[in-house]
């Protein structure tokens, strides 16, 4: 057993291993840190349950590092359908924590089936792209990987939990690249996302800053009927041309139906967004826009975090120091904030180590993606790269004020079981890539 071991650790990359291990354990000592309180001196306990599932999902990352992941490809649809399963028991009868059905109670665990379910999205879209590699450039065999991107997002979003559902936009988006999907049919999936999300944040936006919206541009968004008619209008417009083009192959039609198409699509969505568009989800978009239009309500915790971010310096105020953290003003600070408490008290110093850990992670996982054997192992390397590039990208923007307040945990680091575990799961995916690929 032992020489089993050993010999599996040998065809590891230690730098690579070193990376995770190096930011869990930082996760766990901050996580130490947040819940210690500095009045009784006593800590909440929460590292000893962030340890036990680092330990648990250190077992399953080398198991699944042993096991071809070509395996995973071959049970894709299962591993998918369970995991879907379990997410809209979740949806229906799932435990309330904070206005979410996220989590699944088992009595003394819970387990939030939407971290997994996002792997195995992964892993059923990299086996439906390699299968159909040679035809993805055909805008009809989309259609099934919307399906299977579609149907968790919806559950995940009545939940509803819209920052773990938005995190599915840049995985398939880049799933699709990679896979060989048309360039202007993802450049026409991003500008639809783009028209969909622009008109409610800027109508939220106006109306929680007291901007008139009675004339200009905006005068005409604020009624939806009005904007059912543009799109419809739009609509036949694209479907005119595209005939046209089809019958005479003009590249005007072309010019003309592609457009008109995209602005259709994006107006229509915008409607059902804001239709929608819950009031915490507003203010989100509040604080992301000018947290300062409400400082004492739903800004408070991005400026809390950048003020903490901002006093710890370039060598920090200090290992349990953090005033902001300490003190109790800084909120979420073991879960969404935490890349906060680590700035505040380990400073600019701090920080930075954390995103070259994070850095190296990124950089080692598109590398084993493009030197992966086979397209289902570059596709898997390359999705689950990209997941964890966004969950860090976000949180630390959150953290920041550069993004919006969504929720998404800073991988690896912060508390929460599910997501460690199926971060170190996918960490042991790339792992198995990169053994059977050298």
């Amino acid at each position: 057993m032992f020489k089993t071991i050993k010999s599996a650790f040998q065809e590891y990359d230690i730098n690579f291993l070193f990376a995770i291990i190096a930011l869990v354990l930082i996760g766990i000592i901050t996580i130490y840190a947040t819940g210690f309180d500095p009045i009784e001196k006593v800590n909440s306990g929460l590292y000893k349950k962030q340890l036990l599932w680092f330990i648990i999902g250190a077992g399953c990352m080398f198991a699944v590092s042993r096991i071809h992941y070509r395996l995973l490809g071959d049970y894709s649809l299962y591993i998918y359908l369970i995991l879907l399963f379990l997410l809209l028991i979740t949806t229906i009868f799932g435990a309330k924590i904070r206005n979410t059905r996220a989590w699944l109670s088992f009595g003394f665990f819970a387990i939030q089936p939407s971290e997994f379910v996002k792997l195995a999205s992964i892993l059923i879209l990299s086996k439906y792209l390699e299968l159909r590699q040679f035809d993805i450039k055909r805008l009809r065999e989309l259609f099934i990987p919307f399906v299977i991107i579609g149907v968790p997002v919806l559950l995940i979003y009545l939940q509803p939990d819209f920052g773990t559902a938005m995190i599915y936009v840049p995985i398939f988006l880049t799933l699709l690249f990679l896979g060989g999907a048309d360039i202007p049919q993802l450049i026409s999936i991003v500008g639809i996302a783009t028209i969909a999300l622009f008109v409610p944040m800027m109508l939220t936006y106006l109306e929680w800053s007291g901007v008139s919206i009675s004339g200009g541009i905006f005068s005409f968004l604020k009624g939806n009927d009005l904007l059912y008619i543009i799109s419809g209008s739009l609509l036949i417009v694209a479907i005119i041309t595209f005939i046209l083009y089809f019958f005479f192959n003009s590249k005007i039609y072309r010019a003309i139906y592609i457009p008109s198409f995209i602005f259709s699509s994006g107006l229509f969505l915008s409607v059902i967004i804001q239709r929608f568009l819950k009031e915490y989800q507003k203010r989100r978009i509040l604080v992301f826009l000018n947290p300062d239009l409400d400082p004492y309500g739903s800004g408070y915790n991005v400026i809390q975090s950048k003020i903490a971010i901002g006093s710890g310096g370039i060598i920090g105020k200090g290992f349990l120091k953090g005033s902001q953290s300490q003190l109790g003003f800084l909120p979420e600070k073991s879960t969404d904030f935490i890349f906060s408490v680590i700035a505040e008290e380990w400073g600019f110093i701090g920080a930075t180590i954390v995103i070259l850990l994070y850095a190296y992670i990124i950089y080692k996982g598109f590398t084993i993606a493009l030197k992966a054997s086979d397209k289902f192992g570059m596709l898997v390397a390359g999705g689950i790269t990209c997941m964890i590039f966004f969950h860090v990208i976000i949180n630390i923007g959150m953290a920041l004020g550069i993004m919006p307040v969504t929720g998404l945990p800073l991988s690896l680091l912060s508390y929460g079981g599910s997501n460690l575990i199926m971060s170190l799961i996918s960490a042991g995916i790339l792992i198995n890539i990169n053994s059977r690929t050298r």
